[in-house]
């Protein structure tokens, strides 16, 4: 049997487990409960879940045997999800992997197209017919000729990620700044501002400031080339490592972390910090 034998074999039967979860006499009452909506929480945490172990999948065996298991639990919603659509009558599984197949196909002309196709290796090639397949793509389902704006489609993404992406868009019709040193600028002045609506006491106007700053904040990000959504996570990584640090640390010394007054803490903390670094 073939690796691709294999899978759709354990595809195969993974598939009539969700079914038999959502079988309407027999099935799990939780699986029975849940729809498109009440599965969107899920879909999120566990491709976060996915994301945060990648991190270190490349280096670490540790990391590399978690992230088969995270993959599952995505693989999980993506099945799940398949198997509510169906048993309502709308697409199947079966339905979800032609469609991503086909596109993936449509959207790599240099590997699945013609003779001359597969010549335009090149990466400028490579983008360029990429967005304009999209492109295409976009005008084949707008059937009905609306006009859509320049963020049209930018939805359902996390927050960082949104931000991210309208940056990306308005870059393409020169609504950017030119350099990372002038968004740099702008993220200090919204610092600023926020400062003056805290000093305030405006609730509403500090909220506010506060968003403008986590936007800035993304197009810093996207200026510097680095995806803001993977560095929020890293920086999420780097604080639960260092304070797992701190509770060995505590634990060495006898110290009950939930007991620990905050100047032990922070004398913990520096500790780690410095530990770190050797």
């Amino acid at each position: 049997m073939t690796p691709f034998q294999d899978a759709a074999v354990a595809f195969a039967e993974f598939c009539e487990t969700i079914a038999r979860l959502r079988h309407p006499v027999d099935g799990c009452p939780w699986d029975l409960q849940q729809n498109h909506h009440t599965l969107r929480r899920y879909m999120i945490e566990e491709a976060y879940e996915a994301a945060r172990v990648m991190a270190g999948a490349d280096k670490d065996p540790k990391d590399s045997r978690e992230l088969c298991e995270e993959l599952g639990d995505v693989l999980l919603q993506v099945v799940l999800n398949a198997q509510v659509a169906a048993d309502r009558n709308g697409f199947k599984i079966s339905d979800v992997i032609k469609s991503i197949d086909a596109k993936m196909r449509r959207r790599h002309p240099h590997v699945f197209g013609s003779d001359e196709q597969r010549q335009q290796r090149g990466m400028e090639s490579i983008k360029s017919n990429w967005e304009v397949i999209k492109s295409d793509e976009k005008k084949n389902k707008n059937v009905h000729g609306e006009v859509e704006g320049i963020f049209h489609g930018i939805k359902g993404y996390p927050s960082t990620i949104e931000a991210f992406e309208i940056g990306k868009k308005a870059a393409k019709i020169k609504f950017d700044w030119n350099s990372p040193s002038e968004v740099l600028a702008k993220l200090l002045s919204e610092v600023e501002e926020l400062k003056e609506e805290w000093e305030k006491g405006d609730r509403q106007a500090l909220l506010a400031e506060l968003g403008d700053i986590y936007f800035s904040l993304a197009q810093f990000a996207r200026h510097m080339g680095v995806d803001p959504e993977v560095t929020a996570l890293d920086g999420n990584r780097k604080f639960l490592d260092r304070f797992s640090k701190v509770e060995s640390l505590a634990r060495e010394r006898g110290i009950k972390i939930p007991e620990a007054d905050q100047a032990t803490l922070e004398q913990l903390w520096e500790q780690a910090k410095q530990e770190s670094r050797k």
